[in-house]
């Protein structure tokens, strides 16, 4: 981290890892992705790095590292300074009692001395001591530091210092970072801790204006010898959000500044995951903001796992923050205020059938995931998540549990009290998502009330829409990120990349807001449009999941920066699913695909490959089966789509040679998935036997053929060589 410099406290090989100057680090997320990388690459060199946080008292020096730790696990061991602060006796023998903190009442040698012994490396097990502020004393030999640990880091006042003794510390740190917060955030921590530890209010003020001072200057001047600064001023002085708070927020955050009570129509939304609250939930906002306020949203948790989501958001008055991440790195905050009101069907599904068939309820949006509508390869209902399977077993009287099950319930009364007929719009990632919402409603209305389904074919519309927009899970990484950059405090912010893109037909039963107002693109047929995306965009993820996974990549960014990988997946792109879209109407298609290499390749987002193969057999039945299907029906090879699946078979087999619970693995028909692999090993190409997901592509001589060359490609010859072969081939 350190710029080349004759200067002795500098460390050798510094200049080598590239930077120059003093560093920057804008917020406390960028630090650990350093540290992260400093651990690896001492990991990887087999060497030992040893990082220094320096910084005056009360600068959250101990925060940082903390935060650093937990992120890095057992790879990383944290030293502090204060553990060879001298004990309070010595002190007062020396007279130093009243100025405890200062250079000269440490054990400066000792501590110099362990820094060297963890340098040297040459013992199993090297013990430190940690400092015990319940009763300020240091405690011996608390910290163990195993021989294998790659970053050790230490944090103090003084690990710059020139003063006496304290020169020999800084040639034994690798690196150095400045923690810098405001004099009076700092002032105000000290006080609250030493009044936390029984301190009288006026000595604590007295103590942090004379002897903290005193400390806090002489750190400052070692400030220009840091390799960086990591600055935390806003960060530090964060505000939870909440509706009281907003006028409060740094000017850099948008906040919503209309009526969120005004509205005369509704819109019902279930499954508020991450997804629907930067997409619909944004396209909703940018109207209220536009000053059309006809339309307000009610979001709807159905799964029970929706309760941590339902208690978060109720703590800060429905109100989150939707944090968008521009292809240069480039964030920025809007509180998002179009949710009006959050219901929890399982504590109260009668309110959520209420408003599901209240009159001003006009649509009804789902975003329940391809597995929740319950249609099977041929696209018809059927029936098998245990939820659903009870709603349609259940006596009359019992409330449903499903999300299909509600919406029925609901359009039973909106027939009965006269209530009239509403939209109900898909806006998951399926093709023709109308159609398969038409036939789970449908479906399910046949087995339970069958005399409904005339009046729904009547008086309901299912258009269907395309949507696309790269959602990473929300982690406590998001919600540091918020808090750090922006000052905001959120239970469950939502981090996306800034594009986005929405096309739905128009075909709204009981009326619509103005969507094309506000960015959407409102069309007679999404099919082109849907198409498009489904088969480059969500059939890239995919391949990116399943080949980067096996690759040894973790993130979406990082298995697109591996050149093999990419060639792949541009050639997969343009060779074998292009061919098969025809013209979108106002779309440039290669143009298109080269903005999709971009936005996958990007780092901002930090999209995981986990959550691209989280259910697979779902997703691959709907994104990439048709490619392979109108691949072969025109007579052309499915190499590419061939190697996708082999490589996710790769991954099955793996799993289960592992010997991992089955029910780690995030699918749907694991058990079928886990008997097919196992299956294919005797007998290869019978992984392909999955109806499931293949439909009647399981018995295509073509695909069988092409998926066993993949397969012996992959097996015998390793991946890189499998994905060079299928990227230089042509269809």
């Amino acid at each position: 981290m350190s710029a080349a410099s004759d200067d002795p406290r500098r460390p050798a090989g510094a200049a080598e890892r590239g930077m120059h100057d003093q560093t920057r680090i804008s917020d406390l997320c960028l630090a650990i992705d350093l540290a992260v990388e400093l651990a690896a690459r001492a990991s990887h060199s087999g060497e030992r790095t040893i990082m220094g946080i320096v910084g005056p008292p009360g600068s959250g020096k101990s925060t940082v590292a903390q935060k650093i730790i937990q992120a890095l696990g057992d790879d990383a061991v944290l030293v502090p300074m204060d553990g060879f602060h001298l004990a309070q006796e010595e002190l007062v023998r020396l007279g130093r009692r009243d100025r405890m903190g200062a250079p000269d009442t440490f054990d400066v040698t000792g501590f110099a001395s362990l820094l060297g012994r963890l340098r040297r490396r040459d013992e199993d097990v090297v013990y430190a001591p940690r400092f015990d502020r319940s009763i300020e004393l240091p405690i011996a030999g608390a910290i163990a530091i195993p021989r294998d640990v790659p970053l050790i880091i230490t944090e103090g006042n003084y690990l710059l210092h020139d003063g006496e003794g304290w020169q020999a510390v800084a040639p034994l740190l690798d690196t150095t970072w400045y923690v810098e917060v405001p004099r009076s955030l700092r002032e105000e921590r000290l006080m609250a801790r030493r009044i936390a530890h029984g301190d009288a209010p006026d000595h604590s003020a007295q103590w942090v204006r004379t002897v903290d001072a005193r400390n806090a200057q002489t750190v400052e001047r070692t400030r220009e010898l840091a390799d960086a600064v990591l600055e935390r001023g806003r960060g530090m002085t964060s505000k939870s959000l909440a509706a009281s708070t907003l006028p409060r927020l740094d000017p850099s955050v948008a906040v919503p500044d209309y009526d969120r009570r005004a509205g005369e129509q509704q819109i019902v939304h279930l499954g508020v995951g991450g997804f629907h609250r930067a997409h619909l939930a944004q396209y909703v906002d940018r109207l209220r903001c536009a000053g059309d306020l006809r339309w307000r949203l009610i979001g709807v948790g159905v799964l029970e796992q929706d309760r941590a989501l339902r208690d978060a958001l109720a703590g800060q008055d429905n109100l989150y923050t939707l944090v968008t991440v521009d292809p240069d790195g480039a964030e920025h905050a809007r509180v998002i205020g179009a949710l009006s009101q959050y219901l929890f069907a399982p504590e109260d599904p009668q309110a959520v059938i209420d408003a599901l068939s209240a009159p001003q309820t006009r649509i009804i949006s789902m975003t329940i995931t391809e597995g929740g509508y319950e249609t099977d390869g041929a696209g018809e209902f059927s029936p098998r998540s245990r939820a659903v399977l009870a709603d349609l077993a259940a006596d009359g009287d019992d409330a449903p549990g499903s999300a299909l099950g509600l919406v029925v319930a609901a359009l039973q009364r909106r027939r009965l009290t006269g209530a009239g007929g509403a939209t109900i719009m898909s806006c998951d990632n399926l093709p023709h998502n109308g159609a398969v919402a038409r036939e789970a409603v449908r479906g399910f209305a046949l087995r339970r009330v069958p005399d409904l389904v005339p009046w729904i074919d009547e008086n309901v519309d299912f258009p269907s829409s395309m949507v696309d927009r790269i959602t990473p899970a929300t982690t406590d990484r998001t919600r540091m990120g918020l808090a750090e950059r922006f000052g905001v405090e959120d239970a469950w912010p939502v981090r996306a990349e800034s594009f986005i893109q929405w096309v739905v037909e128009d075909r709204f039963r009981a009326g619509r807001p103005a969507f094309e107002d506000v960015g959407a693109r409102v069309v007679e047929d999404v099919t082109p449009y849907e198409r498009m995306k489904l088969r480059l965009l969500n059939t890239s993820h995919q391949a990116l999941g399943h080949l980067g996974l096996l690759a040894g990549r973790t993130m979406v960014h990082e298995a697109m920066q591996d050149a093999d990988i990419a060639g792949f997946v541009g050639s997969y792109m343009r060779h074998e699913a292009l061919p098969t879209l025809g013209s979108v109407p106002g779309i440039d298609l290669e143009a298109y695909c080269r903005s999709l290499e971009e936005r996958l390749a990007g780092e901002a987002v930090r999209d995981t490959l986990d959550r691209q193969v989280v259910d697979a057999s779902d997703r691959l039945a709907t994104f990439l089966a048709p490619v392979i299907r109108d691949r072969i029906a025109a007579g052309d090879g499915v190499g590419h789509g061939a190697l996708i699946l082999a490589g996710w078979r790769q991954r099955l087999d793996d799993f289960e040679r592992s010997g991992a619970d089955a029910r780690e693995l995030p699918d749907p028909l694991r058990d079928r998935l886990l008997d097919a692999v196992r299956e294919d090993r005797d007998r290869p190409g019978a992984f392909l036997d999955l109806p499931e997901v293949l439909g009647d592509l399981a018995s295509s001589p073509e695909l069988r053929a092409a998926f066993l060359r993949a397969r012996q490609h992959l097996v015998a010859e390793g991946l890189r060589s499998a994905l060079r072969a299928a990227t230089t081939a042509r269809p």
